[in-house]
């Protein structure tokens, strides 16, 4: 990336300059101070403690490196759906029953793995900014190098991630609803969580879709970001997600949680949206013939 020194920051020492105006972290200018081509002033190595004078051509590589490269992530050829990409992200519709990261279990067969052989051509880090569970559907963000897993992890945290899911859930639900029930580890249970009065505080509202007696259609709008929320949200005010067995039952309808990550704005950054799956779409037509697109 190239910037060019104007007169407000003429003088302004480089290290103030990374920090104060391109508002980057600590751990990502140590990266950049390890190799001799990532900080370059006029074409010429430099040392962040030096002073930058208007006109000055300063440039920034935040690639990734061979060394930063996760020798266990093994490039595996499988299809996945590509919402967006570019140098910087890529916004992925994750299939229902594949894992985001490599686990005991899942060496082979996760996101991670499609998208280090999608960009095997270069050195490549797997860099999830949002994470969804085996068996959720949906919109899975990755930063395709640090300068953007910085910038998007800190859009994160300053609530500038707007998320929406579709659920189909048991029984006849209201028109909308929000639940603010705090949500705890159950015991000493590193998987399951409940409603609990020593929980964090929990925030999900849900707007009905499609109803009758045995489900319903909802949009779901997770204010807060709780481990398995939405699952124990709806759980907790009596309407589990179908199919989901850790908070709710077995179902014949699909072979697991009928959850997906539909949409997601992000502030300064864009809106993306992904399509249902087909186990989700086959359970809405058997109860509700045919329908315009929910995403």
């Amino acid at each position: 990336m190239k910037y060019i020194i104007n007169e407000n920051q003429d003088k302004l020492v480089l290290k103030a300059f990374l920090k104060s105006v391109l508002g980057l972290s600590s751990r990502l200018i140590k990266r950049l101070k390890k190799y001799s081509d990532a900080i370059l002033v006029n074409g010429v190595h430099a040392d962040v403690v030096q002073v930058l004078n208007k006109g000055d051509v300063l440039c920034l590589d935040f690639s990734d490196r061979e060394d930063d490269v996760n020798e266990h992530l093994e490039p595996v050829d499988i299809p996945i759906d590509i919402i967006y990409e570019d140098e910087n992200y890529t916004v992925v519709n994750k299939g229902p029953s594949m894992p985001t990261h490599q686990s005991l279990f899942h060496y082979t067969d996760t996101l991670a793995n499609a998208l280090a052989f999608r960009y095997r051509a270069r050195p490549y880090v797997f860099r999830a900014i949002n994470r969804l569970d085996m068996d959720t559907s949906g919109i899975v963000l990755t930063a395709n190098n640090m300068l953007y897993a910085d910038i998007l992890c800190e859009k994160l945290k300053n609530g500038c991630f707007h998320k929406e899911y579709i659920a189909i859930v048991k029984g006849k639900t209201n028109d909308d609803g929000e639940i603010d029930a705090p949500i705890a580890r159950i015991g000493d249970s590193i998987i399951e969580r409940a409603v609990l009065p020593n929980g964090e505080r929990a925030v999900t509202r849900y707007k009905t879709i499609l109803s009758c007696d045995d489900i319903s259609v909802v949009r779901v709008f997770p204010i807060t970001g709780r481990t398995h929320q939405i699952r124990v949200h709806m759980a907790h005010i009596g309407h589990s997600i179908i199919g989901d067995t850790l908070y709710g039952e077995k179902s014949e309808l699909i072979s697991r949680q009928a959850l997906h990550a539909s949409r997601l704005k992000i502030d300064g950054i864009g809106e993306f949206v992904a399509d249902l799956p087909d186990d989700m779409k086959n359970i809405i037509r058997r109860y509700f013939g045919d329908y315009e697109s929910l995403s």
